[in-house]
This record gives structure tokens, sequence and C-alpha cells, in this order.
């Protein structure tokens, strides 16, 4: 039988996997609520994991047939994206490497952050057609909120794609989050300055329970008071 392993801080995930900011929680708080939030995502996948802390680190340990496809998996419901394989020792001798000073270091470009994404409804507001309905994806990042219909193609110029349903939102823009409805469907409100976008329940029973209104609530709001 197959093992593997997977090892993090608790820096490096997201509020939304611990409903607090990771800078204030320890590593044996944090493996407990990584277990917690993964019991609820994906429970038949949490129940084949081992989820302990050692020192500061969170380890994850999966066993049985497809270890690394199980960690994969776990990886991508907890928002990591960068490649986590295991990386051997390297000996090399001290003079094959050279340091070179600079006078100015360049300031790394900012990478932006994918923090949460689901497949939504978009009722307009405050008044809203059945014709004006439309579903697509929406995603939520550390710099801006994102909505693409299915049938739109996000075009390089944004006063175009704001002309096919495509909302591109940037978190500064952004007044108020909370909880509201269009009809019988729980629905993420979003105000502007100018405007508020309602995103609810896509119609499909399986696709209406991975948006989660109140998990966006949280997520944005303390990403706007961040």
């Amino acid at each position: 039988m197959a093992e593997g392993q997977l090892t993090l801080l608790p820096a490096e995930l997201s509020f939304r996997v611990f409903q607090m900011n990771p800078a204030h929680i320890g590593a044996a708080e944090a493996a407990r609520a990584v277990l917690s939030f993964l019991e609820r995502k994906r429970p038949g996948l949490a129940q084949a994991l081992e989820v302990s802390s050692e020192g500061p680190q969170i380890v994850i340990r999966a066993s049985g047939e497809a270890p690394d496809q199980m960690l994969r998996e776990v990886a991508e419901l907890l928002g990591l994206t960068e490649d986590r394989q295991p990386v051997g020792e390297i000996d090399a001798p001290p003079e094959d490497f050279t340091i070179q000073v600079i006078q100015f270091a360049q300031e790394e470009p900012h990478l932006e952050r994918e923090v949460l994404r689901s497949r939504v409804r978009y009722f307009p507001h405050p008044v809203c057609e059945w014709f004006e309905m439309s579903t697509g994806e929406l995603v939520l990042s550390d710099v801006r909120l994102v909505y693409e219909p299915e049938w739109a193609v996000l075009p390089e110029d944004w006063a175009a794609s704001q002309k096919q349903g495509v909302h591109s939102i940037a978190l500064t823009e952004i007044t108020a989050v909370y909880r509201g409805e269009w009809w019988d469907v729980p629905c993420l409100m979003v105000e502007t300055g100018g405007k508020t976008f309602r995103y609810g329940w896509p119609a499909e029973r399986e696709e209406a329970a991975e948006f989660d209104v109140d998990e966006w609530v949280e997520e944005m709001r303390f990403l706007l008071r961040s």
C-alpha cells in the first residue's frame, strides 16, 4: 500500500479554511481546522486522511492505491496552487556557485491569488427579468471579483467585457457585501458606488451546494478589511 504526505504552514492557507486570520492560529489548532474543513467539503476523502501537526507545520498523510491523487485533491480544496512535489538534496562543490551583488533590488510583482471559485446564477438588481439571468463562474481573488457567463468570452477591452455580461470588480470599488435573496434563492449581494450585483445558487442542486453564500460573504469581508 502506497503512502504520501503533504506538509504546509498555517500562513499558506486562507481565512475560508480557518474562519479566522491565519496569523493568529497555531499548528495544532490549524490541523484540526483543516480536517474539519475537509470533512465539510469532501467527507469521504477526509476519512481516508490523517491530519496532524509537527512543530509549526500541518502534516496531511494519505495511504492507499492513489495517495498522490488524494493529496492533489486536498491541495485544490485548500486553495494551494504551487507544485508541492518533494525535492531531494543535491551535493555540489561551492566553487560551482557565484553570488552577484546588485545595488538596487527589483520589487517582485504581486501575484494575484485565487481565493474562491463557484458556479452561480446572476440575477440583475433591483429588477430581474427571466431573460436577463445568466449562469457562469464567479471567481474571487485578493485583488478583484470576476463573473464570466458561460456563453461569454473575456475580451481584452474591459468596456467590451461589460457588454458581454462579464463583471470585473476591483475590491477597492466594493462598498458592502451581504447575504440576500431572489425569491427563495440565497444570494451574494455586492454593492459598489454605482451598482449592486446579485449572485445566487445555480439551478442544479448539486452545484448549488458548492456555492456557500455565507462563506463568500465572510471571505470577502475579510479581504475588504485587510
